[in-house]
Formats: C-alpha cells, structure tokens, sequence
C-alpha cells in the first residue's frame, strides 16, 4: 500500500526545487488503513473512477496546450490509484473471477494481459527447451543460425511467430496465414490469438497451439486466397519449414515441400488454374 508519508518532510527545499506532491488519495494514516480495509470490489470501483477522473485531466491539459490563447484554468494533480495487492492482481486473472466484478481499471486490464503473455511465452519456451533437450531430431528443434547481414534496399523477413511452429508440429496450419499482412498480425496480437490444447503422443508434453477455425473468423480461409497472396505466403511458409527442419534445406520436410512448390510454380498456366490446385496445398 502506498505510503502517506512525505520522504521529504524537515529537509530544506532546494533553489528552483517544485513544491514537494501533496497526496490526493492516502492523505494520512488513518485513510490509508481504511482504504485498505475496502473490499476487493470497492479498491477496483474507486480505482476506476480514479482513473477516469485522470484521463479527464490529461485531456483537459492537452486542450490547453493546443489553445494557448485561451484562459488558463487550474488543473488538480492525478490522483493515485488504491493499491491491489500481488495475490489480488494473481486471482484476476482467472476469468471467472475477473467477470465476478463490474468495473476494473482498464490500466490494471493491460497490465495482467501483459504479465499473462509475458509468462505463458516463458512457459512455451521452457516447453520447446524440454522438448529439444529430449529429442533433437523432432521436427520443432532447429539449430540457431547466425542472423543474415543486413543488405541496402533488400527487406528483412518477417519473423515467424513461435506459436506457427508448434501449431506446425500437431496439424497444418493454412497456408494464407504466411501472407506478410496476416504473419505481421499474428506477431502483433499473439497474446490474444483463439489458442487450444494440443493433443500430444504418448510421452509428450501438451502445448496451446493456434485454434485455426477460430482464427480462421479473422483472417478468413484458405480457399479464399489469390495468386498474389499465394506468390507472397508460400516463400514464408517454406522459410518457416527449413527453420524448423532439423537438418535445415537439407532435411526430408524442406525438400517435399521445396519439389512441391517448385511443380506449381513451372506451370505455364499456373494463374489460370490457381483456383482449381489451390486446395493441393
């Protein structure tokens, strides 16, 4: 809980030194401790009015600064929010808990979707550490390569997202999400993509793996695409195989899909019937 005690007080100001904050919410001990004594419920109400009241200030200082011609009008300094506890902020982000209250912050709404993404990205990667520590043959295990030097006027690729991978390792995933459009909207919005637990072998670990219908709702279906959005995914697709192909352009998957794209591409009439082999894939 945030202390009502100025660390400042009976030490001299220094010359140009701004007057010291003065508390708007703990003012002293005594509301400190009945501020504490509000129930969860009452803490994420009063927050939540406390932040609005502050949005309404940030707002009222931008109007100033852009119409300096106006008369200025006195301001009152934000207010801070009521502290919630770290076991608090854990329970919250359960679902069902979170749904029992009405009115949360929308400050503390990204802050533990932030922590959530944060931690199931280090539960991913602990899980793809175990899995290549237990087989490095497995088609999700790829050697680390050293990055390619950067060349004037040529674009870098866009990074695969990790979650395309492991979705890789339990079923095909749709060959128009490697568009550059829907690859740079999965790495954006990867903490909130429709997600599903995979059904792993005997032996394996489960993982969250992408829910493709779901996906599919946003970023439509695969019998949708055009030549162009083909010419544009499949080079993606197949950088994403050779990374995770153990034995890299090498490897048996790099190689079937390497054959594979190459007899399409050598079709004379491959534009024209796009729409009828397009389901090949």
């Amino acid at each position: 809980m945030v202390q009502s005690i100025d660390p400042n007080a009976g030490k001299p100001r220094l010359p140009n030194q701004p007057p010291p904050r003065v508390h708007q919410t703990h003012k002293t001990e005594a509301i400190r401790l009945l501020l504490k004594g509000l129930t969860l419920g009452q803490r994420l109400r009063k927050n939540t009015e406390i932040e609005e009241n502050n949005e309404a200030k940030a707002q009222a200082r931008l109007e100033q600064a852009l119409d300096p011609d106006a008369e200025p009008e006195a301001i009152p300094d934000n207010v801070s929010l009521i502290t919630i506890e770290s076991h608090e902020r854990r329970a919250l982000k359960v679902p069902t808990f979170l749904a029992a209250f009405s009115r949360v912050p929308k400050s503390l709404q990204c802050a533990l979707a932030a922590e959530e993404a944060a931690e199931k990205e280090l539960d991913r990667a602990a899980k793809r550490k175990n899995n290549g520590e237990d087989s490095a043959a497995k088609k999700r295990t790829c050697e680390i390569r050293p990055e390619r030097p950067r060349v004037l006027g040529q674009q870098n690729d866009i990074n695969i997202h990790e979650l395309l991978k492991d979705t890789d390792a339990f079923c095909s995933v749709p060959l128009h999400y490697f568009t550059n459009k829907n690859l740079q909207y999965i790495n954006e919005h990867a903490y909130e993509l429709p997600l599903t637990k995979a059904n792993p072998e005997k032996g394996e670990k489960s993982c969250s793996i992408i829910n493709i219908p779901k996906l599919n709702e946003h970023l439509g279906k695969e019998d949708d695409m055009t030549f162009g959005d083909y010419t544009v995914a499949h080079p993606n697709f197949f950088r994403m195989i050779t990374e995770i192909d153990p034995q890299g352009l090498l490897g048996i998957q790099s190689k079937f899909y390497k054959n594979h794209f190459t007899f399409f591409n050598q079709q004379i009439d491959k534009v024209e019937e796009f729409p009828a082999w397009r389901a090949l894939k």
